[in-house]
């Protein structure tokens, strides 16, 4: 099992943000590295702020939904659509070489060594979001779910689907599929073309675990514990498949 842990930094590399702090608070899926753990798993964790480069945005602008809210792989809007930062064809370019596609390589390595050991790999795609929504998302001022379970057609088996959204239930949860958030992770190598490879996101909505200071609540461990069940529960049913 590969957990791909992509926003839970908040290393910006000195580069110029506007109202930094606050846009750290809102953007960041804080303490999803420490969250997220499993005794059995690989972790691939990507160490700069999604603000500088966002590693699950397409390469190409094009291709990006989110580039059009200034949110590509290298944002230069904020979370209420005003500018974040400038940012140039060169430096934009320095990003991706040194940032974004060595983490993606990382993630692909990490895939094909399950491959190769057991014939098949499973990514749990880890993350968080804001009580709150933004005006970008789908989801604009309606109440958030708890979870969001995300999940593509062709990599996501539906016995996963249904064995992570039982789970959340039966811990008392509010749970989603799709909703606000859908996809998962898979790296474009095999994207559509490797079925062997299974994948799913998990989203849990930060109030379960934090203040609107950034700060754990007496709920973090719990959170902690129930996410380390999860995914050996979500590893133990990707084996039988």
């Amino acid at each position: 099992m590969i957990l791909h842990i992509p926003h839970a930094s908040t290393e910006t590399l000195n580069y110029e943000i506007n109202n930094k702090d606050s846009e750290i608070l809102k953007m960041t899926d804080h303490f999803t590295d420490d969250l997220y753990v499993h005794k059995d798993a690989t972790r691939v964790v990507f160490g700069i702020s999604r603000l500088i480069c966002d590693v699950e945005r397409f390469e190409e602008d094009e291709q990006e939904a989110m580039s059009r809210f200034g949110m590509g792989v290298c944002y230069t809007k904020n979370s209420e659509g005003e500018k974040l930062r400038d940012v140039s064809a060169d430096e934009r370019k320095y990003i991706i070489e040194n940032y974004y596609h060595p983490h993606h390589q990382r993630l692909s390595e990490c895939v094909d060594e399950e491959l190769h050991v057991s014939g098949s790999a499973l990514i749990v795609d880890c993350h968080s979001f804001p009580t709150v929504s933004s005006i970008f998302n789908t989801d604009f001022q309606e109440k958030r779910a708890d979870i969001c379970i995300g999940t593509d057609i062709f990599h996501t088996p539906k016995i996963l689907i249904e064995t992570a959204k039982k789970f959340f239930l039966s811990k008392g949860y509010d749970v989603r599929v799709d909703y606000p958030y859908s996809g998962t992770m898979v790296p474009l190598k095999h994207y559509k073309n490797k079925k062997s490879v299974s994948s799913i996101m998990i989203e849990v909505n930060r109030k379960l675990y934090m203040d609107e200071d950034g700060f754990k609540t007496e709920h973090y461990d719990i959170l902690k514990d129930e996410l380390n069940e999860l995914l050996g529960i979500i590893k133990n049913t990707h084996e039988t498949l």
